[in-house]
């Protein structure tokens, strides 16, 4: 009886139980250590394009959350001192990241690379995770590595050091793999994955969740087309590493069924995204008109100038420079001729696969060449009708990433123009080698020495006119310097406000990263200005009583108006109604997520239960 009993359990656990990655993700980090051994070097790659953005961006951050802000808004060192709501617009994820490994005791630079080499290997599994599941494990480890590899992905990494672009590479295949498992188990637990994976997106990169949610919708529909009644049998993979389920779609590959849970749910899911990200959403959409947003898509930023020449796609050139305009850009832009070359492989060895496998290479073949067509400029007038959202993605290049996503499994998928089932390890490491190989000269950043502080964060302001943000209600040229700027250079305490008014003095007790305290001493009634722009949500109180800060002067910084008399003066950065709200609706969608995963949790438990009584 026991050994019938344990029997059952062994069963049931060797149909149920998820395959182990341990071994998988051993091997993914071995190759790619290649790539991320220049992040444990000393010194950091300053050089590149946005790399001091990111450090400083993680000190303003840190500086905001330890003055009391739970989610960070306020960058206070931006603009010369009068600082600038970067996180209003800045999608947050990856410097909640950095600051975990910051308040552990890493240094900036340290965190920064940390969370680089994360987003690189975290990558690496969410496209195994993925492309395994469709291509079997052979075939899923190419895809990995080929991710890992592809030129671009290298030149976020140390080029451009874009690090909010490269956290945005994991997500791709993890919403696939959700929305795929979700399509083909119709299991509720996996509306929560789909949820988390694509809020997490938003959350690490707005920019490039508008340009991939065309690609999730797509995909559904495509799943939509191909969906067939859940099977209850969930084997292991077979010795290619293709799971059963897929081989059984195949079955049912010409007959298209359509359940209310095959509609419901991936709505369900995308609404719950939306939810979980509306902390970031709403004040994006409610307050970014308060911004002046000419600086961040006109002149040099106007995507426009930005398509490419097609001869870029396959060019082999590696440079550190900047990006140019009408293709005279500095840094390679290139698809990458291996994953180029194994892509088409992939298509010619279709007539080798079936269903659900043939299917998912002409989707994601088609995916690459409708990106291809999107970043050059025979494309411009589909781009105009949507104009108003896109332009804020800058440049029409940020569509490698989904090229490098589709490539990357395609890479994968050209192991069945080897073999029928891709059941060989052999070619499989032989190709992720070749990637390794290849692409090694790519991963060698400029490393130089530097030293990260406020002080040298304002001479990088003033001396390239960088970090620099505006308001609606700065009426005046865009400020080269403030009162300010000497005080940092000099490492002297902040004075942040002064009297407009005879009679009357300032002193500053203390300032942070969303907050200022004063006392002001006035023989009349007096104006006091505070260094500090002007922006929804600043309130200030005077001998704890509320009075109402006023936009003044060119540069829309805080005016006061304080009366006669010695006070006590509080300024501090807080959350407006419509940012309240999205933290709501945020904290009830992950309500929800929750009790939808402990409920198929619950399911689960009920099912073994069902299954061992047998």
């Amino acid at each position: 009886m026991k050994n019938n009993l344990a029997q059952k359990i062994s069963s049931w656990l060797w149909r149920t139980a998820p395959q182990s990655i341990l071994h998988p993700a051993a091997l993914i980090l071995a190759f790619c250590a290649f790539a991320l051994a220049p992040l444990t070097a000393p010194g950091y790659f300053i050089d590149a394009h946005d790399a001091r953005h990111s450090v400083y961006f993680l000190q303003m951050f840190d500086a905001t959350l330890r003055d009391g802000a739970w989610y960070p808004r306020w960058a206070a060192d931006m603009t010369f001192g009068y600082g600038y709501p970067l996180w209003l617009i800045l999608a947050p994820l990856p410097f909640f990241v950095g600051e975990a490994f910051h308040l552990v005791g890493f240094d900036f630079v340290s965190a920064v690379k940390l969370v680089d080499g994360l987003a690189v290997f975290c990558s690496a599994l969410t496209m195994y995770l993925f492309a395994s599941r469709v291509l079997g494990r052979n075939a899923g480890f190419v895809a990995a590595i080929a991710y890992v590899y592809i030129p671009y992905h290298l030149v976020d990494l140390y080029v451009r050091a874009a690090q909010a672009e490269l956290t945005a590479f994991v997500f791709p295949p993890l919403i696939c793999w959700a929305f795929y498992e979700l399509a083909m188990t119709r299991q509720p637990r996996y509306i929560a994955a789909a949820a988390l994976s694509y809020a997490l997106l938003i959350l690490a990169h707005i920019s490039m969740a508008v340009l991939f949610t065309p690609i999730i919708g797509l995909y559904i529909l495509f799943l939509l087309a191909a969906s067939r009644p859940p099977t209850a049998d969930r084997r292991p993979p077979d010795a290619s590493g293709i799971t059963q389920h897929i081989s059984h779609s195949t079955q049912h590959a010409s007959r298209v069924t359509f359940s209310l849970p095959s509609i419901i749910f991936p709505l369900l899911s995308i609404l719950l995204a939306l939810g979980i990200a509306a902390v970031f959403l709403l004040p994006v959409l409610f307050e970014q008109k308060y911004l002046t947003s000419d600086p961040l898509i006109g002149g040099f930023f106007n995507y426009r100038k930005h398509f490419l020449n097609a001869n870029q796609l396959l060019s082999p050139f590696w440079g550190y420079g900047y990006a140019g305009e009408s293709g005279g850009d500095q840094f390679s832009l290139q698809l990458g001729l291996i994953p180029t070359l194994l892509a088409l492989l992939a298509v010619g060895a279709i007539a080798k696969t079936r269903g659900a496998l043939r299917a998912h290479i002409g989707l994601f073949a088609a995916i690459v060449g409708a990106m291809v067509f999107a970043m050059l400029p025979i494309s411009a007038p589909l781009w105009e009708p949507f104009a108003a959202v896109i332009g804020f993605a800058q440049f029409p290049w940020r569509l490698l990433i989904i090229a490098a996503f589709a490539l990357a499994f395609l890479s994968g998928a050209a192991l069945y123009a080897f073999a029928e089932d891709a059941r060989e390890l052999a070619p499989a490491l032989a190709v992720a080698l070749l990637f390794v190989v290849a692409n090694y000269a790519y991963t060698q950043p400029q490393h130089t020495d530097a030293i990260f502080n406020y002080q040298t964060q304002m001479e990088f302001e003033t001396k390239y006119g960088e970090l620099l943000g505006d308001t609606i209600w700065m009426t005046g040229d865009r400020p080269k310097d403030s009162p300010l700027v000497a005080q940092y250079i000099a490492g002297e305490k902040l004075h942040k406000a002064i009297a407009l008014d005879e009679g009357a003095t300032v002193e500053t007790l203390r300032y942070g990263g969303q907050s200022t305290e004063l006392r002001v001493t006035a023989s009349a009634p007096t104006r006091v200005l505070v260094y500090t722009r002007y922006f929804p949500g600043w309130v200030a109180t005077m001998d704890e009583r509320r009075v109402e800060p006023e936009p003044y002067g060119e540069q829309g910084l805080i005016l006061l108006r304080v009366p006669a008399g010695a006070h006590s003066v509080r300024l501090r950065f807080e959350d407006t109604p419509i940012r309240q709200i999205g933290a709501v609706i945020s904290v009830a969608s992950l309500c929800v997520v929750g009790f939808v995963s402990l409920l198929a949790k619950f399911k689960r438990f009920a099912i073994i239960g069902s299954e061992i009584g047998r």
